[in-house]
């Protein structure tokens, strides 16, 4: 990630940790990948870990449309077996997951607790050298908020958990402004989902459409008036600019000043594009190109198991290069490494590189 790709290399790893780079490995001890692409370990910067446990992954939704997807969604949450705890810890302990990231920032139910601590989990799973081994994975759990109805906002954040990272206010249409504004003063990160579908867009401007008819369904006194912020996500944006460190979720329908406004903030603010995701939804091509263009922070996820088989993440980056091809490998591959290490702020340790110093945790592609 610091510089040209290296051919014919070794990778000179001791107790966890790079020792060094090299054209000729250090050790009697070796292992030969082949015919490979060796990268640091990903940065997956967004997930529901939730839903690992959903049947059928992703969800059978002919529709593709966010508001019969939630609508599905909803159903598994309500079903007798669901345990949000459990599905995060199942998933945590998944080969798929850990052979190709090393940090994950999940979004938690805020009536859940993860059974997990500290905020930043240093020591969540351990290899089998013992407890002074390096961690297999770094865990920032954000905590969804959701309340559009201002009395709520107060109990809403009596739920936070203390092992929380960041908070998640969920989506312009699930929170008022009120729980927004507390969120953004808590000076925690935020993660909120934004400029995700067109459905959105049209609620916002005009107060109309499939998800002003979902949220009905939900509660039939929902006001847009009342919930909505402004008329475009740029009204979002201003407000969030406020937070230390912001993920824009999805971004699909951000227009040039939008994009023009996260760049200039991008040491605070990054938007994470979850690419098999946005395909599940039939969205229109990501505009990828255009926000690198214009300097956004880009990092990448996997989302969920409601909208994607599986959560290797370097699927997520082998989808990324066959749909993208006229970016280059070497700035997709930052994508999902250095910039997601930067806005978690993981370079400090050498996440999102190979050099000495680094965990030796490694995706191959």
């Amino acid at each position: 990630m610091l510089g040209p790709p290296l051919e014919n290399h070794w990778i000179n790893v001791a107790d966890g940790v790079v020792e060094s780079v090299s054209d000729k490995p250090s050790y009697s001890l070796t292992q030969h990948l082949g015919e490979a692409n060796i990268l640091p370990a990903g940065v997956n910067a967004h997930t529901h870990l939730e839903l690992s446990k959903i049947v059928p992954s992703p969800l059978d939704v002919p529709s593709r449309a966010m508001s019969d997807w939630v609508t599905t969604l909803l159903n598994f949450r309500r079903c007798p077996g669901y345990n949000a705890a459990e599905g995060i810890q199942h998933a945590l302990h998944q080969p798929e997951l850990l052979n190709s990231t090393i940090a994950v920032a999940d979004i938690v139910p805020a009536h859940e607790r993860t059974g997990v601590s500290p905020p930043v989990l240093d020591v969540l799973i351990r290899t089998h050298r013992g407890a002074d081994a390096q961690p297999l994975l770094r865990y920032f759990p954000f905590t969804e908020l959701i309340a559009w109805q201002e009395e709520l906002v107060e109990e809403k954040f009596a739920h936070i958990s203390p092992d929380s990272f960041g908070l998640s206010p969920h989506a312009p249409h699930t929170v008022c402004p009120a729980l927004l504004e507390k969120a953004v003063n808590q000076n925690m990160p935020i993660a909120m989902h934004l400029a995700e579908t067109q459905e959105e867009l049209e609620l916002l401007h005009h107060h109309t459409g499939p998800l002003l008819e979902m949220m009905r369904r939900v509660d039939p006194d929902y006001d847009p008036k009342s919930v909505l912020l402004g008329k475009r996500p740029m009204d979002y944006l201003q407000l969030l600019s406020a937070a230390p460190n912001v993920l824009i979720i999805h971004g699909n329908y951000l227009n040039d000043k939008e994009m023009q406004f996260l760049a200039a903030h991008r040491e605070t603010m990054s938007v994470v594009y979850c690419p098999r995701s946005h395909a599940y939804f039939r969205h229109t091509p990501y505009p990828l190109q255009k926000m690198l263009d214009y300097g956004v922070r880009v990092l990448l996820g996997t989302d969920s198991l409601a909208s994607v088989p599986d959560l290797n993440f370097v699927e997520e980056i082998r989808f990324v290069l066959k749909h993208h091809p006229t970016i280059s490998p070497d700035i997709v591959y930052r994508l999902g490494m250095i910039e997601g290490a930067s806005a978690l702020h993981l370079r400090q340790e050498g996440f999102g590189t190979i050099q000495s110093g680094s965990p030796a945790r490694f995706a191959v592609l």
